[in-house]
């Protein structure tokens, strides 16, 4: 059974037109295996043309035609119907659309109704448009004696084809799908294993000597910088500024090389015949580049897009993820800025600018005091103190002048307070020598001020060389030089998977194009579904809720895949919200025909749709089982039911939701429809064997062989007979 009923409709058109009509529907690319055809009844034998030309294309397999009003007779009476032959035991006559309560009894009175239930032949157009309806209908229309019958109908509801229970659902989903306040989307995970790429420098290449004299250039200073704390380079002077400064500039020529390199192979461009001969230049051989594989990468994106959609997350959530995730991996190749962090150049220039040693500590002038002092005790009395205050004096300006950048009078505000200090301790250590001490007591005393003198001097210039070296920070440029060897070597990782990563970043802005191109048109078709007044269903059976929402998640991925094929030209969202227009509109026409939502082609699993039961499920198996021979709304007049035959028992056409089970509790032989709304049975009361004539030829006037004019004016209302 085909999947779509397609509906022609003829009535109001002359010959011509009805054979063009037929000629048009014929060039289409739609499935004409199942065609509703609606025509007047005055009109079908002068369309009998376009029957043929129906039944000659070998396009339609079951063709049903429903005919709408009287056809009048020679005497002005419309108490026959003479048809073409070619749609015989396919033909519904409809004699009047606002019909008559009526049980199947000849002699049992009928009663007009007043409209309540809307226009009879558009309700049964609806439920014939349903597959499963119009396949059984066309069966039994075969069996149904002289080959035509006059619909009766009891329908539950409020008719129509469910679809404003739908329109409802899709709001609500669309709502959430937009929703930006949703859960999270799910981790994405590493794809690969991030291995290294062994670095491999060309030896006596600009890198590699760039490399080995900043690393001697430093070794050098370090080894230098570290005689500098000892004794000995008060001594002799140590030239240690001159080594720091060449290990700044050898530091910094590595730098510049490095920034060059990485400035040749830009890390948001892709690595070419051009950027692999650069890479040669500076000195590293190329790595091998990996090569990227996109099926596998869509298919990992589309596992992550179905789990996130099915967890929850909205297009808004998505996109965020899609975009920080790209942002991650453009970030991953900023080597020149890296670069600027582990070489800065406050480094470079504390190296190429070594600073001044220290000034002598504050404290100084108080030991000088009390050595002066010591010596006074001598027998020389002042003389000696006064020997001592100018030795102490000369050191601390040995001390300034043995370190590196040091100036006498940059410190001579230090040196004239250690002078002072030690002048006054002369002066009253020897005031103090006056009364005389024993030999061994004024011998000790100068001794210790002489031992203690060189003693503070020395500790005092360690100290400030230990605080220089560290102001150099030749540690740092020791550890920013392993840190750059690792850098190239991650930028050599990084080159080898260049290709690949952009590949990777072009591919989550396709889906991200894509996803933005839905997200407009779910926006649009929100904003279309807030201004309509949809009412609610007479009944709340809809097979729809949360079903629409996880056949939504569906349709954005069905919408997107096509897009991820489109390139990154920014055509991706217009393909996309073109394909999501597409799909809604063909979702609404298959619940507005009642298809079952396994027809649907973005529809991965059915089975999460919400089934009947319960009290619902009672209430539908009444309405189903409900007695062919019972009150019906007939289509026709009271003075009709003449025509009809009573007699034998009506062929039945049960229908209803598909509830619980498939149909448990339901008549046997139930048609089961996906739309609520359609709930009841169709009979087909077959016409006396004198009411129905079937013609086969007609002459070129519009006559058929019995000579009957068959151009009168249609009467699709018709009268009371």
């Amino acid at each position: 059974m085909n999947s779509r009923v397609v509906r022609l409709d003829l009535k109001g058109c002359d010959a011509d037109e009805a054979v063009s009509r037929v000629a048009d529907l014929l060039n289409t690319p739609q499935d004409l295996g199942m065609l509703l055809v609606e025509d007047t009844a005055s009109a079908a034998v002068r369309h009998r043309a376009a029957f043929e030309a129906l039944d000659g294309s070998r396009q339609v397999t079951q063709l049903l035609c429903l005919l709408l009003g009287r056809q009048p007779g020679e005497d002005g009476s419309g108490g026959g119907l003479r048809l073409p032959g070619n749609i015989q035991r396919r033909t519904l006559w409809v004699i009047e659309e606002t019909g008559v309560d009526w049980p199947l009894r000849a002699a049992a009175r009928a009663r007009r109704r007043d409209g309540r239930d809307g226009d009879g032949l558009g309700r049964l157009s609806e439920l014939l448009r349903l597959p499963g309806v119009f396949e059984r209908t066309c069966r039994l229309l075969g069996e149904v004696p002289f080959g035509a019958a006059v619909p009766g109908l009891h329908v539950a509801g409020a008719g129509g084809t469910g679809q404003e229970d739908f329109l409802q659902a899709l709001r609500t989903a669309i709502r959430r799908m937009l929703d930006p306040a949703s859960p999270p989307a799910v981790p994405h995970g590493d794809e690969r294993p991030a291995g290294r790429v062994p670095l491999r420098l060309t030896k006596d290449g600009v890198l590699q000597r760039a490399f080995d004299d900043a690393a001697r250039a430093v070794d050098e200073a370090r080894e230098d910088a570290g005689e500098l704390p000892g004794i000995g380079a008060l001594i002799r002077e140590l030239p240690v500024a001159a080594p720091v400064e060449a290990a700044g500039e050898r530091t910094a020529e590595l730098r510049g090389r490095l920034g060059e390199l990485f400035q040749a192979v830009p890390a948001d461009d892709r690595i070419t015949e051009e950027r692999q001969a650069a890479i040669i230049a500076k000195g590293v051989q190329p790595p091998v580049l990996e090569t990227f594989e996109a099926e596998p990468f869509r298919e990992h994106l589309g596992s992550w897009l179905r789990g996130s959609i099915a967890r929850g997350a909205s297009l808004p959530r998505l996109d965020q993820d899609l975009r920080e995730r790209a942002g991650t991996l453009e970030r991953r190749g900023a080597y020149g800025r890296r670069l600027g962090q582990i070489c800065s150049s406050s480094l470079l220039h504390r190296l190429r600018n070594p600073p001044p040693m220290p000034p002598p500590q504050d404290w100084l002038p108080v030991p000088g005091a009390i050595f002066a002092a010591l010596a006074g005790l001598s027998p020389v009395g002042v003389a000696g103190g006064l020997v001592m205050a100018l030795l102490w004096t000369a050191l601390v300006a040995l001390t300034v002048i043995r370190g590196p950048g040091g100036r006498i009078e940059d410190h001579s505000r230090a040196l004239a307070f250690n002078a002072l200090g030690a002048l006054a301790g002369a002066i009253a250590g020897g005031l103090g020598g006056a009364a005389g001490l024993p030999a061994a007591a004024w011998a000790a005393a100068v001794f210790a001020a002489v031992a203690g003198a060189l003693v503070t001097i020395a500790r005092s210039w360690r100290a400030r060389a230990l605080h220089w070296v560290d102001d150099t920070e030749l540690d740092t440029a020791e550890q920013a030089l392993r840190d750059m060897h690792q850098l190239l070597g991650q930028a050599v990782t990084g080159w080898s998977r260049l290709n690949r990563r952009l590949d990777a970043i072009d591919e989550l802005n396709l889906l991200r194009q894509g996803l933005n191109g839905v997200r407009d048109e779910l926006e649009a078709r929100s904003r279309e579904l807030d201004k309509e007044n949809l009412p609610q269903p007479s009944r709340s059976v809809a097979p729809f809720g949360e079903a629409v929402q996880f056949w939504l998640g569906d349709l954005v991925f069905a919408a997107v895949k096509p897009a991820q094929h489109g390139g990154p030209d920014g055509g991706s969202g217009p393909l996309a919200r073109k394909e999501t227009s597409r799909l809604i509109d063909d979702w609404e026409s298959a619940v507005e025909q009642g298809l079952s939502v396994d027809t649907l082609p973005f529809v991965t699993d059915a089975r999460p749709a919400t089934l009947i039961g319960g009290e619902d499920l009672a209430y539908l198996t009444e309405q189903v089982s409900y007695d062919p021979a019972g009150e019906m709304w007939q289509l026709c007049a009271p003075g009709d039911l003449g025509l009809l035959d009573a007699a034998p028992e009506p062929r039945t056409v049960r229908f209803g939701p598909r509830p619980v089970a498939d149909g448990a509790g339901y008549p046997p032989g139930t048609v089961l429809v996906s739309s609520s709304a359609h709930c009841g049975v169709l009979r087909l009361v077959p016409l006396h064997s004198h009411v129905v004539e079937w013609t086969w030829t007609e002459d070129e006037h519009g006559q058929d062989e019995h000579g009957q004019d068959e151009q009168a004016e249609d009467d699709p209302g018709g009268g009371e007979a």
